[in-house]
């Protein structure tokens, strides 16, 4: 063998003992990458939302004094102001999102936002497509009536056969449709405020069934000759829903709800809009 030879020979045997070593590094640097990318994302909460970085919240932007619509065109509300804040504690951009009430669950379950902050009620078939934070509102159901009340109503006894107003997709239209009775009629708005103004002419509705505070909100601002008649219907603790399974968001949100009940922002705020702690069921 010649002299050449040889040196091609052993040359060829380290570019082999190069391959093999580097083919080995390789694997194990992929294996250990991927748990690393993994182990990262489940640690710094990547996942968390729709869209890193930001807290993407829904609401109809239609129930005035919780969410609506300012001069220009910008969501405000107490929704908006409790959804800011848990956002900065999240350490999250807040976007607000405004969609139809109608079809704002199927939009969560979709993906097309991260939570609800709009005064949805907890209901055990809400429960089963998604996952509810602490409730962080509670709502009263009242009735409204016409101010000249011509029919007598003053409690929910006397809507056997009448006419029941309500914003659709609501708690409040089961619980009309049994107290009207098959002789009554139950009609669904867009929003609470459509429901509101059908009581300007007496007659399209004999009752709107809504929350207080929305409702005294378009009395007084929307010109709407009603009053409100009787005891509240019933309670209805609302809490902010996120998509069932995202349980980070979901302790994220809880957290942040705690700390501002804690530290007094959570009645400042609440007192700021309506001058009461609206977790109490009271008027105080």
């Amino acid at each position: 063998m010649t002299k050449r030879c040889v040196q091609m020979l052993l040359l060829l045997g380290v570019v082999c003992l190069l391959v093999t070593g580097c083919g080995g590094t390789q694997q194990g640097n992929s294996t250990d990458g991927a748990g690393g990318q993994a182990g990262e994302a489940a640690g710094t909460g990547a996942n968390m939302t729709v869209q890193p970085g930001t807290f993407q919240f829904a609401m109809s932007g239609m129930a005035k004094p919780y969410n609506y619509t300012d001069g220009e065109n910008n969501l405000v509300g107490f929704d908006v102001e409790i959804a800011t804040e848990i956002s900065k504690r999240l350490g999250l951009e807040p976007v607000p999102v405004q969609t139809p009430w109608g079809s704002i669950l199927q939009g969560l379950k979709a993906g097309k936002y991260d939570a609800i902050i709009g005064g949805m009620s907890i209901t055990e078939e809400r429960q089963q497509q998604v996952d509810f934070s602490q409730p962080y509102l509670i709502m009263q159901a009242v009735m409204f009536v016409n101010e000249n009340n011509s029919k007598g109503i003053k409690g929910k006894e006397d809507l056997k056969g009448k006419v029941v107003g309500v914003v659709t997709a609501s708690t409040y239209k089961d619980f009309a449709l049994e107290l009207v009775g098959p002789e009554g009629r139950v009609k669904e708005y867009e929003t609470d405020l459509f429901a509101m103004q059908e009581l300007k002419q007496e007659g399209r509705v004999d009752v709107v069934i809504t929350d207080l505070g929305v409702g005294m909100d378009a009395i007084k601002n929307g010109n709407i000759p009603a009053m409100p008649v009787g005891e509240p219907l019933f309670l209805d603790e609302c809490g902010i829903p996120v998509q069932k399974g995202n349980q980070e968001l979901l302790d994220a949100v809880n957290k942040a709800l705690d700390e501002m009940k804690q530290d007094g922002t959570y009645e400042a705020i609440s007192k700021k809009w309506f001058n009461k702690n609206m977790l109490s069921p009271g008027n105080e």
